[in-house]
């Protein structure tokens, strides 16, 4: 069996389970759970219909699968420390660009350790090491820093604004230098369902805007500031599951993005883009 098989066989009993778990007595709704310690796990498996990173095309057709793990540690009130690993499995064309290396479909595999503070009441910091690794050899492996802040306003406003700044530090996403990229994000709550089966559901409108500082959405002949505009709408609603078991949560959402020139450029000319998703994911 080949491995991208497996992952849809995979893929279609964890469909099977969380059904299952929907239809779950109300009485066995997740609480707080036991994880009292200082230790913490989360996973999650996205299905999608494209994958875009940070708005540059990596793959628009056929499966796409995008499993993701990680650890976090909580070492003292204000400090704690995630290791985490994220992929995704591809039986389109780029699930053939390895040739040689197995397995295949294995496009790609990110390693990352991060630490997060809180610098204020409402404020988040994060610094955060990536290597973007690709299995099949479809791309070199590619090297980031990034800093992160986040704004907690849930009292006021409830936009949570976000900034990333990321920093390439050997080989490059996009041409043929390392780049600096930005990143401006909110992410506003809509009006949840009033009655009825979905009023459990929580709904937001995640916007990102992605820039390239400096040299990270060039070509040989332009360095573009524009990289993409994200404009969503996501729902997602627990699953009734054993406090023991962690808390799980099912999720979708449809994007619709808006390329630069660049980026257009490496999508085919194509100028925008809708991608659909759906994912289970679960804390412990």
């Amino acid at each position: 069996m080949s491995l991208f098989s497996y992952m849809n066989r995979c893929l279609a009993i964890s469909c099977i389970f969380a059904a299952a778990l929907v239809i779950a007595p109300p009485a066995a709704l997740a609480g707080d759970g036991p994880n009292q310690g200082s230790v913490s796990l989360s996973t999650s498996v996205d299905v999608t219909t494209a994958y875009f990173f940070r708005g540059i095309v990596q793959e628009d057709q056929g499966s796409i699968i995008q499993p993701a793990v990680e650890v976090g540690f909580s070492l003292s009130d204000n400090l704690s420390l995630s290791v985490g690993i994220w992929n995704s499995f591809h039986d389109g064309p780029s699930g053939t660009a390895g040739g040689a290396t197995d397995p295949e479909s294995w496009y790609e595999s990110d390693l990352y350790i991060s630490a997060g503070t809180s610098l204020s009441d409402d404020l988040d910091g994060s610094v955060t090491l990536t290597w973007y690794t690709s299995p099949n050899d479809a791309f070199a492996t590619v090297t980031e820093v990034a800093i992160g802040l986040s704004i907690d306003d849930s009292d006021g406003l409830a936009l949570s604004p976000s900034l990333t700044l990321a920093m390439e530090t050997s080989n490059s996403a996009f041409g043929a230098e390392e780049g600096t990229y930005l990143e401006l994000g909110i992410e506003p709550s809509l009006a949840p369902f009033a009655n009825g089966n979905l009023q459990n559901v929580a709904l937001s409108m995640p916007i990102t805007l992605g820039l390239g500082i400096d040299d990270y959405y060039e070509t040989a002949t332009d360095d573009d500031d524009f990289g993409f505009l994200d404009i969503g709408i996501v729902g997602s609603m627990p699953l009734s599951v054993p406090a023991s078991y962690g808390s799980w949560t099912l999720s979708a959402g449809v994007h619709y993005l808006m390329l630069g020139d660049n980026t257009e450029a490496a999508n085919g000319g194509d100028d925008d883009e809708i991608i659909a998703t759906v994912g289970i994911s679960m804390g412990y």
